[in-house]
């Protein structure tokens, strides 16, 4: 008898079966089927027992593995959105796509994106994101040594000085798993060049283990949303009526308490949330008078702010809520500065207009561009896209989101000629010829 346990490998987090039929847990958030073809085989849990001839058994065994590995890379769904989940790994490039990988805009800060998928529907989301998505048909999840590995190579690049990872993307950072070991990977990396570790989170998901996994970890900052005090606003705002902003406060007050720099984000919906807005940053002004932190970004030398005041946009694929004003940034900011002026005249001094420079982020050397604009060239087509109408080609180690397409599943594994729509940041968009 050969015995194959399904708890040793680390993204099977669970495991449930009917009859030779798994059903298989991949980092917390995602599932697959697969079906055992082998009369051989007993299921008890994650125990899979093989009762043949030895040297059958290890054939078996391996076969097993195979199909597990075949029906992760093209049967993957998420749990949360409901929607198909690529796993990324060697030798899709993790530059050049912004649902998944990594990008850098020529500074100190590295936008680090796991996966893609949220387990809110909010209103105003600026990506479309959720489980009631009209517009996303795949989500994406990126093989945490691969990601380390490549992120360690753009550090090297910028020649690991006062490097800023930050945890962002399209959807919920929180969700990847295994967070917390993503969190120490990048803290050991950017902390011998006195860098750090930031993430967003919509709150959610933390809890106090969770947290104190992450301060273990290294994280130095959690840009917390929370866009609305009261009960029923705060459910409309995030399309959830499971929503509880009490949860979400208690959280920011555990944060706050630990050695994980708390900024509070909330995000202005002119003529939706003007009201609640404001009410969000006097809760986080008398937030940090009553628990102060003084956790000292070795970026900047100084204390993050509290506040990350947001101005709602509108974006081609996001959601606009029909009742929302459009507000440019000089208006924006003129309501900020008011806002600072009666908190001045309470003798609080409170700063509602960042800049870069007070995270410490600056201009750094940026990464080639392989392509121009207007540049004509061959990519090879590798995967689906994350909208209908898109597939990815692969070329010069970058991903190419090859948009306005039909019959994207005709065109995998072709090699075809793109013209380069765009390039800024790396992020590659072009069109077939």
């Amino acid at each position: 008898m050969v015995i194959l346990d399904l708890s040793k490998y680390r993204m099977i987090t669970d495991v449930k079966n009917i009859g030779n039929t798994l059903i298989l847990e991949i980092n917390k958030i995602y599932e697959v089927k697969v079906d055992i073809p082998y009369n051989e085989v007993e299921i008890e849990n994650s125990i899979i027992k093989i009762n043949a001839h030895p040297k059958r058994a290890e054939n078996i065994k391996v076969g097993i593995l195979n199909l597990i590995s075949y029906s992760i890379a093209n049967n993957l769904k998420s749990k949360i959105t409901k929607r198909r989940t690529i796993y990324i790994n060697e030798p899709i490039p993790l530059i050049g796509h912004t649902a998944f990988g990594l990008i850098e805009r020529g500074r100190n800060i590295i936008q680090v994106r796991g996966h893609c998928g949220c387990n809110l529907n909010c209103i105003f989301c600026s990506v479309d994101e959720g489980e009631f998505s009209k517009t996303r048909k795949n989500d994406y999840y990126v093989d945490l040594e691969y990601l380390i590995e490549n992120y360690k190579k753009i550090v090297e690049f910028k020649e690991n000085k006062f490097i800023e990872a930050h945890l962002d993307g399209q959807g919920e950072p929180s969700l990847y798993y295994p967070l917390v070991d993503l969190v120490q990977e990048l803290s050991e990396i950017n902390k011998k060049g006195n860098g750090i570790v930031s993430m967003q989170s919509n709150g959610t998901t933390l809890t106090y283990k969770l947290i104190d996994e992450l301060e273990e970890a290294g994280l130095h900052r959690i840009n917390l949303s929370i866009n609305a005090l009261d009960k029923n606003m705060a459910k409309m705002l995030s399309g959830r009526k499971d929503y509880k902003i009490e949860k979400i406060l208690d959280i920011a007050e555990y944060i706050k308490n630990s050695k994980i720099h708390l900024l509070i984000a909330p995000l202005l919906l002119p003529n939706i949330n003007d009201e609640e807005f404001k009410r969000v940053i006097d809760y986080a002004v008398e937030l940090e008078q009553k628990i102060p932190q003084n956790i000292i970004n070795p970026i900047t030398g100084k204390k993050d702010p509290i506040l990350g005041c947001q101005l709602c946009r509108v974006y081609q694929f996001g959601r606009r809520p029909k009742k929302m004003k459009v507000w440019d940034f000089e208006k924006f900011y003129n309501l900020l500065r008011k806002y600072e002026l009666e908190y001045a005249k309470k003798g609080i001094n409170v700063k509602l207009i960042l800049t870069p420079k007070d995270f410490g982020t600056h201009k750094r050397k940026r990464l080639p561009y392989p392509f121009k604009v207007g540049e004509i060239i061959k990519a090879n087509v590798v995967l689906d896209g994350r909208i209908k109408g898109e597939v990815l080609g692969v070329s010069k180690n970058r991903v190419i989101q090859i948009i306005n397409v039909k019959n994207e599943q005709s065109l995998i594994g072709r090699n075809v000629k793109v013209r380069i729509l765009r390039n800024k940041d790396n992020i590659i968009v072009g069109e077939l010829v």
